[in-house]
C-alpha cells in the first residue's frame, strides 16, 4: 500500500507532463480557426454569397489576432519573428483579396497559411496537446481530423486521420484527401514520433483496406521498404558544416529518391531530408550556412506545395531573400522564388501574373543585385 500511494501522484504528474500547454494567445487563434473551418474544408461554402458576412468578419478578427501573436516572447524567437510575419502577411492577403471578391485566391492564400500551423509543428516536434472540437462540429470526419491535426492534438487527430484511410471509398473522401491524411501521418511519424516500428505497424494496418487506389498502396510498399533499409536513413553524424558538405548531402539523398518511380514514393525520403535540413537551420552557429538551408529546405519541399496547400517553400525562399540578401545564395533563392510564381500564374492562356506579385518580384530582385 505504501508503494501505490506513492507510485500514484507520480503516474497524475507524468500524464500531466505529457500533454503539451496551449499558449492563452493560441488558445484565442484556435477559436477562430474553428468558426471557418467548415468554410476552409469545403470551399464551395467559402465562395458562398449568404456565408461572405461570417467569413469577412472572421478574416477580420484573424488578422487582429495574428497581431497580438506577434508581441509574444515565443514570437519574437530569431527562428519564429519571419514565420510570425509570413503568417500575418498571408492571413492580410486573404482578407484583402475576400474584400476584393477574389474568394478562390483568398481561400488558398487562407488554407495554406492555416497549414503552415501543422507543419511549424511538426517541424519542431511540439509534443501533442489535448485540445478539442466542440461537439457541433463533430459531424465531418475530415474536417475533425485537419483541424485537430492543426492544434496538435495528434492523439485524437491521427485515429481519424487513418479512418479516412480504412474507410475509402465507402466514406466518399476524394483521393487527394486521402493522400493528404496519409502524408499528415507521415508527417507525425518522422518529425514527431520518430519510431520506425510504429510506423511500419501503421502502414500494415492501412494496407489491410484493398479498396485503396493502387497508386497508394504501392507508395505505402515503398515507403515501408525504405524505411528497412538502414544504408538509405539520415543520421545526425552526417556531417553537414559548410555549403559544399550540405550540398554533398543533398546530392547523395535525391539519389536514393530517385530509386524510386512514382513521384510519391519518394515523399518519405524527402520528409526525412528536410527534417534534417530543418534541425540544422535550428541549430546551426554559422550563420553562413543559414542560407544555403533554407534555399535546400525550399528546394525539397516545392513540389508539394500545390496539392498540400502548402507556402513553406515560398516562405523559406522569402525569408532568405529578405534577410540574407546580399548572401551568394540569395540570388538562388529569388530565381527558385521567381520560377514557383511564374508556374504558379501559368495556364492555357499563358503567363499572367497579378500586378503585386510581379512588384514583388522586382523588389525582390533589386535585393539580391
Amino acid at each position: 500500500m505504501k508503494y501505490s500511494r506513492l507510485i500514484a501522484p507520480s503516474l497524475i504528474l507524468l500524464t500531466a507532463t505529457v500533454m503539451a500547454e496551449i499558449r492563452p494567445q493560441m488558445q484565442a487563434f484556435y477559436l477562430l480557426t474553428e468558426k471557418l473551418q467548415n468554410y476552409t474544408h469545403n470551399k464551395s461554402d467559402y465562395l458562398k454569397k449568404n456565408n461572405e458576412k461570417e467569413i469577412a468578419a472572421t478574416l477580420k478578427e484573424f488578422n487582429q489576432q495574428v497581431q497580438e501573436l506577434k508581441k509574444d516572447k515565443f514570437a519574437k524567437q530569431d527562428d519564429m519573428k519571419f514565420r510570425m510575419q509570413q503568417l500575418a502577411a498571408g492571413l492580410e492577403d486573404a482578407e484583402l483579396s475576400f474584400k476584393d471578391g477574389s474568394k478562390d485566391y483568398s481561400y488558398w492564400v487562407l488554407k495554406s497559411s492555416l497549414n503552415n500551423c501543422y507543419v511549424c509543428h511538426t517541424q519542431k516536434s511540439l509534443g501533442t496537446t489535448g485540445y478539442q472540437l466542440p461537439q457541433a462540429q463533430k459531424d465531418d470526419l475530415l474536417s475533425q481530423a485537419d483541424f485537430l491535426f492543426m492544434v496538435r492534438n495528434y492523439n485524437d487527430a491521427n485515429p481519424l486521420l487513418e479512418k479516412v484511410i480504412t474507410t475509402y471509398p465507402e466514406n466518399k473522401v476524394s483521393i487527394e484527401n486521402v493522400e493528404n491524411s496519409l502524408r499528415k501521418l507521415l508527417m507525425h511519424a518522422v518529425r514527431v514520433e520518430k519510431d520506425d516500428v510504429k510506423t511500419l505497424t501503421l502502414f500494415d494496418r492501412l494496407l489491410k483496406n484493398k479498396n485503396l487506389p493502387e497508386s497508394v498502396q504501392q507508395d505505402i510498399q515503398a515507403w515501408k521498404g525504405y524505411l528497412k533499409n538502414r544504408k538509405f536513413r539520415v543520421t545526425e553524424s552526417m556531417p553537414l558544416k559548410n555549403a559544399q558538405q550540405l550540398e554533398k548531402f543533398i546530392a547523395a539523398r535525391e539519389k536514393i529518391a530517385s530509386n524510386y518511380e512514382q513521384s510519391y514514393q519518394s515523399y518519405l525520403i524527402d520528409l526525412e531530408t528536410s527534417q534534417r535540413l530543418y534541425q540544422l537551420l535550428e541549430t546551426t552557429q554559422n550563420a553562413q550556412l543559414k542560407p544555403w538551408i533554407l534555399y535546400w529546405l525550399a528546394d525539397q519541399e516545392k513540389d508539394y506545395r500545390l496539392t498540400m496547400f502548402d507556402l513553406t517553400s515560398e516562405n523559406y525562399l522569402k525569408e532568405c531573400i529578405e534577410r540574407y540578401s546580399k548572401h551568394p545564395a540569395a540570388k538562388k533563392c529569388f530565381q527558385l522564388y521567381k520560377q514557383i510564381q511564374l508556374d504558379s500564374f501559368t495556364g492555357s492562356r499563358g503567363t499572367e501574373v497579378p500586378p503585386a506579385v510581379q512588384k514583388q518580384l522586382e523588389r525582390y530582385e533589386k535585393l539580391v543585385n
